[in-house]
This record gives C-alpha cells, sequence and structure tokens, in this order.
C-alpha cells in the first residue's frame, strides 16, 4: 500500500506517494472525474474547502467532512504530522502508518500502541500476562511490560510470559535467594542432607551438594528469611512493591512447578504442636501470616559427626500445589497425600520463610524447579 511507504518519508508527507501532496484521484483531486482541473472561483470569491471542487491552494476537495478517507478537513492528503487523526491514524498523529500512540491514547490493534497493547480502544498495560494473552490470542513467549495495579501505582515493569503451557499466561519467576533455595542447619557437620536419601531430589535443577547452607550456626535456632524474586529472562530482582502488586493477580500455581519444604533429622518432634524439638517452616502469606508448610514429623536420621546417616533414613518433603490434588509428600512425613490440601492464593508468593531447626540436621525451601510458574 502507498500510504505505509507515504509516512515513512517524515513530516508532512501525505499518505499517497505515488501523487505527493494529492489526493486518491492522481490529478490533485480527491477522485472523481480525472478530465477536470483545478479552478479559481470564476466570481472572484475566496476559495472554500468543502465544497467539492479543487479550488486555489487546495491538493483535494472531496466535499464531506471525513478525514479518514484520502481527503481531509483541510483539503490536502492525510499526513503524521497534520494535526488530525486522519487516515488511518487511531489518535492525532499517531497509530496506523504512523508512530505508535502513547498510553490512553485511541487504538484499533496492538500495533498501534508504544506499549504494544490496545484494549477497549485505548493503548494501556495489560495487568498480567493472562490478561495479555486474552487480549491477543496469538502473544508469544517472552517479556512484556505490565502494570498489575493499573494507572496511578506503580510503573509497570516487565515479567517473563510463558504463553505456551497448560493454556498459558503464566508468569515466570525465580527465587533470587542464593541457589535458589533457602536452606537452614544445625551445623555444617550436622547438616540438613544428613539421611541417607538425596535431600535435593525434588529441585529438579540441582543437587544437594551444590546448594550452600543460608544459616548454619552450629546451634539450634528460629530464623526468618526474607524471600527475593526476580526475571528469570533477564535477571532483573523485582523490589518489593512490584511484587506486591502481582500478589493479588495470582491464584494458581503450576502443578509442575510445586512449592517444596524439606526436614531432616528431626527426632519425630512435632514443634508446631508442642515446641518441644524437632524443625517446621513455615511462609509468610499476602496477609503478614504464617502457613505451616512441614506438618507431619520426621525421624532419626542418625547422631552427630561420623555416625550419620542411619541406614534406610529418609528426609520428610512436602509439595505444595494450589489444589489439594497437586500436593503431595514424599519420604518419611507420618502424612498421606491426602492431608496435605492445597495453598490458598496468598501463599503462593510469600514474603518470607521461617525456619525452625531444634534439633541436629535441618530445612530446605524452595520450589520443583528454578523456575516457578504463577497466574
Amino acid at each position: 500500500m502507498a500510504w505505509a511507504l507515504g509516512c515513512a518519508l517524515g513530516e508532512g508527507t501525505p499518505y499517497d506517494t505515488d501523487n505527493p501532496g494529492l489526493g486518491s484521484g492522481g490529478d490533485g483531486s480527491a477522485g472523481g472525474d480525472e478530465t477536470s482541473s483545478p479552478i479559481d472561483s470564476a466570481e472572484g470569491g475566496n476559495p472554500v474547502c468543502g465544497n467539492g471542487q479543487v479550488e486555489a491552494g487546495e491538493a483535494c476537495d472531496d466535499g464531506n467532512d471525513d478525514d479518514t478517507d484520502a481527503c481531509t478537513i483541510a483539503c490536502r492528503a492525510p499526513a503524521c504530522d497534520d494535526g488530525l487523526r486522519s487516515g488511518q491514524e487511531s489518535d492525532v498523529d499517531c497509530g496506523g502508518f504512523c508512530v505508535p500512540c502513547s498510553q490512553g491514547d485511541g487504538c484499533d490493534e496492538h500495533g498501534d500502541c508504544e506499549t504494544g497493547f490496545c484494549v477497549e480502544g485505548r493503548c494501556g498495560y495489560p495487568a498480567s500476562c493472562r490478561e495479555r494473552l486474552e487480549a491477543d490470542p496469538d502473544a508469544v513467549d517472552g517479556v512484556y511490560e505490565i502494570d498489575p495495579d493499573g494507572e496511578g501505582g506503580i510503573e509497570p515493569f516487565g515479567v517473563s510470559c510463558d504463553m505456551t503451557i497448560s493454556g498459558g499466561g503464566w508468569i515466570r519467576l525465580s527465587l533470587q535467594n542464593s541457589d535458589g533455595v533457602v536452606v537452614g542447619q544445625n551445623a555444617a557437620d550436622n547438616p540438613w542432607i544428613k539421611c541417607e536419601d538425596d535431600a535435593a531430589q525434588h529441585f529438579g535443577w540441582i543437587d544437594e551438594g551444590t546448594i550452600s547452607a543460608d544459616l548454619s550456626p552450629g546451634a539450634t535456632f528460629d530464623e526468618e528469611v526474607a524471600l527475593s524474586y526476580q526475571n528469570p529472562t533477564d535477571g532483573t530482582v523485582y523490589t518489593v512493591a512490584q511484587v506486591e502488586a502481582l500478589r493479588p493477580l495470582v491464584s494458581e500455581l503450576h502443578p509442575g512447578t510445586r512449592m517444596v519444604a524439606v526436614t531432616a533429622d528431626d527426632d519425630g518432634a512435632d514443634w508446631a504442636t508442642d515446641m518441644s524439638g524437632g524443625h517446621e517452616l513455615y511462609l509468610r502469606n499476602a496477609d503478614g501470616e504464617l502457613t505451616l508448610l512441614t506438618p507431619g514429623t520426621n525421624g532419626d536420621c542418625g547422631g552427630g559427626a561420623g555416625s550419620w546417616p542411619a541406614a534406610g533414613s529418609q528426609s520428610a518433603f512436602y509439595l505444595w500445589g494450589s489444589d489439594p490434588e497437586s500436593s503431595a509428600v514424599d519420604g518419611n512425613t507420618g502424612l498421606s497425600d491426602a492431608d496435605l490440601g492445597g495453598l490458598a492464593p496468598g501463599d503462593l508468593l510469600p514474603s518470607a520463610v521461617r525456619l525452625v531447626v531444634q534439633t541436629g540436621g535441618g530445612v530446605a525451601f524452595g520450589w520443583e524447579q528454578v523456575v516457578f510458574l504463577v497466574r
């Protein structure tokens, strides 16, 4: 189409580059009788734009007030700097073949907007990956700017979106804390990997020998560790305010990237019930409240240095989904899958985890995959 080239040429360039400065008729008119010539008023009056006659100083005159056709109300071909919403522009001098429109301007399609998103005829930002996909079913995986709390809140920011798996619309996140796993243990010689099994078996991207403990004081402890999240595509670390803006949007954790809590060697004690010993992991949820992630107990994995692991000893694994069907236990917990239930929406992006280690051994927290998916 000739109009596309016309706008690319620069300011004041009309869309019809086959006949610069002219309308669609090819002779200075907006169409119609190609044998007619521009005329001055035979009566000596001033030319009148809009009377349907091409007169002196006019490039065209189609006799209507429609700026979206080949001749504007200024009796010139549409241009990207004419101060009008003309031709195929979606707003004044933007959209269509002109420069993209700003947030809040009118739009007909996503390409009209510098935000890359058109909804209900206005340029803006989607609140989430899911909203972006709903508005544009052809959207592909990638980083998209979103505005979770709407115009006037925090500035829009980029998130990595998976638009393919399980219906798409997932936000891809990873834990920015070291190794992507938070670990607390009694001591280096009385560690969280104390049982005979593989304590990292449910962290699908890393082995237990690679993970470093965040807390290893050589004594029992009860500590809270703040969690930090990042965009796994470009490594951008999200601010606290950005994570807070995301939380109300999140109601589902992908069943292939469940939350994982591990305890090892709590000697069958139940600290959450009677605080007599053992280990627990809690998350700090959207309401600032604690949610217990380790409701069962774990057995004795061995004694002090040189006497562990006990033969056949197992860690306790709690695999949490956002629904009971995807939640499960593994190892030595004393529970069945049915005892776990599912995480509430406010639990899915915790602000912190509380690590309680009251005997030897320790605890670990993370997700099944280094990149987990929420929507």
